[in-house]
């Protein structure tokens, strides 16, 4: 069996898809994917799986036991795949290159994912208005506006505000918490928002980038651009 590696013989053939391998257990593994056989039972929890390897990734879930660690930060893993996945998170390693734009990914997911972009595939469809998608997270994202004739999804613990996106709760939230957890460099103010703080250091930095197109006048803020603009259209607000 050994030298076939060598000789590339695969003399073991798959009567099902023409597969061909060459060792017998590995045809025999193969063929549980036509017959959908899950051999492999969890004697705790009576979970099913088609391979010996994720049935011992799986009671992993009930040890708790965690055998592969990253020789740089110390995090454990379940599964022995997810560890140089995220190695290449301290190396830096990009080993998935597309053949078109030559952008580099360090996992393969993220890699699959991106091709989608240039073949066009959306293989995640909308079960309500058929829209597609490249990855299953927009499609998630784009159901909920669906869900239940508009049921938005994310309530507020405060006053009962619902929000299809948890990003909009989380920004309303600030309305009640008067959190302020973005702070500027140069003076210690702090702002609720991100867009504020973006806007406050331009006070600091000098930086005009909104022009008017009239007289070339410039600003910091958009708000104070629409403001003067008003002065050569005659608009009263």
């Amino acid at each position: 069996a050994h030298k076939r590696i060598h000789t590339g013989e695969r003399p073991f053939e798959c009567e099902i898809c023409g597969a061909k391998f060459n060792d017998r257990s590995n045809l025999k593994a193969h063929k549980i994917r036509h017959t959908g056989e899950n051999p492999f039972e969890c004697k705790l929890c009576d979970a099913k799986y088609m391979y010996r390897s994720s049935l011992r990734a799986h009671k992993m879930t009930h040890t708790g036991e965690m055998p592969f660690e990253c020789s740089f930060c110390k995090t454990k893993f379940r599964n022995k795949s997810s560890l140089p996945t995220h190695i290449r998170i301290h190396t830096g390693e990009k080993p998935f290159e597309c053949a078109i734009c030559k952008a580099k990914f360090s996992d393969k997911s993220s890699f699959i994912v991106h091709k989608r972009i240039h073949s066009g595939e959306k293989r995640f469809k909308c079960e309500f208005c058929s829209s597609k998608f490249h990855v299953k997270t927009a499609l998630t994202r784009h159901v909920r506006i669906h869900n239940v004739l508009r049921e938005k999804c994310f309530t507020c613990d405060f006053c009962e505000s619902k929000f299809n996106y948890k990003c909009d709760l989380k920004r309303h939230l600030i309305k009640h918490t008067k959190e302020k957890p973005f702070e500027c460099e140069f003076c210690k103010v702090k702002f609720s928002y991100r867009t504020s703080l973006a806007a406050h250091k331009k006070t600091h930095t000098g930086e005009k980038p909104f022009m008017c197109d009239i007289c070339e006048a410039k600003f910091s803020d958009k708000s104070n651009l629409r403001v003067h603009k008003r002065i050569h259209t005659g608009e009263r607000p």
